[in-house]
């Protein structure tokens, strides 16, 4: 289990390969090797998972959360790129398959806040 060799939290980071997708990759900070990366591609208003890998001495308590890890940056691209849904292909197979739809509310979000208009109750 890499959670007993590296303490401290994981965190994820982002690195795009040009503007048409990128890796994101989740590991310790205290460890170069990450528990567990994607590889995406942006295809019209589709992100599409090409690729992906779980450090082979990683639990499954820690590959789940380094994929919830995973997951949120890849909804926080998504909203930057307005892309509507996640794709996924598996090992040996040349289809994608649906994995998620993004729906964002924009007041949950802070968006559109501004044309509200705010009442004081005294």
């Amino acid at each position: 289990m890499l959670s007993q060799l590296n303490k401290g939290p994981m965190r994820v980071s982002l690195t795009l390969q040009g503007c048409f997708g990128g890796v994101v990759a989740a590991r310790y900070d205290t460890c170069d090797e990450p528990v567990s990366l994607v590889s995406y591609s942006q295809l019209g208003t589709d992100f599409v998972i090409t690729a992906f890998s779980v450090h082979p001495l990683s639990s499954i308590k820690e590959a789940h959360l380094a994929g919830d890890l995973i997951d949120s940056a890849l909804e926080l691209e998504a909203l930057k790129h307005n892309v509507k849904q996640l794709l996924i292909v598996p090992p040996g197979k040349s289809t994608a398959e649906f994995v998620r739809e993004y729906k964002f509310n924009p007041f949950v979000m802070g968006l559109g806040a501004s044309s509200q208009t705010t009442t004081y109750i005294n």
